[in-house]
């Protein structure tokens, strides 16, 4: 069945690229995943669909004629995580709050609103064959299994996180455990490069893992939190279909926005739908 919030949540902080403050309001909904700039006067709910898919530099940004909302692949992992395909979000910035760089406020946030069943079922995406997508060494596939998988494979040529690899069972729970604390990342040698070009305004040692030369900055929440936080951001964008995800074997290889957004559509546009 479709879910929404069975009240009200709240988050407020900073968004990470823009710096600016923000207070995001979710409220139940029966309509979808909308984002509403209440900063706005004339602004018009964006749906959260791959369709409204703006931009994907450094995160992925929705808009329609009216709006554009930054960065929201963390709370859309959220909400896809715990099932929630209807609400509507509010918020009164460019971008939502950071938090901590990851997306467990959000679920935290959101399970203590309570969960809602609405009286009718989600479109599946219905997939039957195997689906490969890739384009240089960046490589995807879905193909049909006997439950929900994400295999993520991260390569860099950083020596410190040179190669990781995760695999995630997609149950509400996992992604609790094992994904939801795994936050966004960034290079020390990077940061000027962003900061000239207006993006990681918001970013800090609270909110984000930078690796250094030879060490990371900040300590660790998992060794391998790079690549945990490449699967939180690609169930996120997923989402963007706007369908529910069936037992498929999802494995991705260097992917990043760009890659999962277009890897969404091509799923949508392989779904059998019936």
């Amino acid at each position: 069945m479709r879910k929404t919030l069975a009240s009200t949540a709240v988050v407020k902080g900073i968004g990470l690229h823009t710096g600016a403050p923000s207070v995001m309001t979710f409220k139940p909904a029966d309509n979808g995943i909308t984002f509403l700039r209440t900063d706005l006067p004339n602004a018009q709910p964006i749906l959260a669909h791959v369709s409204q898919v703006g931009s994907t530099l450094r995160g992925t940004n929705l808009k329609n004629q009216t709006a554009e909302v930054w960065t929201v692949e963390h709370v859309l992992s959220a909400l896809h995580a715990l099932g929630i395909t209807d609400v509507a979000v509010e918020m009164d910035g460019p971008e939502p709050p950071v938090t901590d760089g990851a997306s467990d406020v959000y679920v935290d946030t959101l399970l203590a609103a309570g969960l809602k069943d609405l009286q009718s079922e989600q479109p599946v995406l219905n997939i039957k064959h195997k689906i490969t997508y890739s384009s240089g060494n960046i490589v995807y596939t879905a193909e049909p299994a006997d439950k929900l998988t994400f295999t993520f494979l991260f390569l860099h040529k950083h020596p410190l996180v040179a190669r990781q690899e995760y695999t995630l069972e997609f149950t509400p729970e996992h992604y609790k455990n094992e994904i939801s604390r795994a936050r966004t990342f960034g290079f020390e040698e990077e940061l000027a490069f962003l900061k000239a070009h207006g993006l990681a305004k918001g970013g800090n040692l609270e909110n984000a893992v930078i690796v250094g030369k030879d060490k990371f900055i900040n300590e660790l929440r998992y060794p391998d939190e790079l690549v945990r936080h490449k699967i939180l951001d690609l169930v996120g964008d997923l989402s963007l279909t706007g369908r529910k995800l069936p037992p498929l074997k999802i494995t991705c290889t260097c992917g990043g926005h760009k890659h999962n957004v277009i890897f969404a559509k091509i799923l949508l546009a392989n779904s059998e739908d019936k």
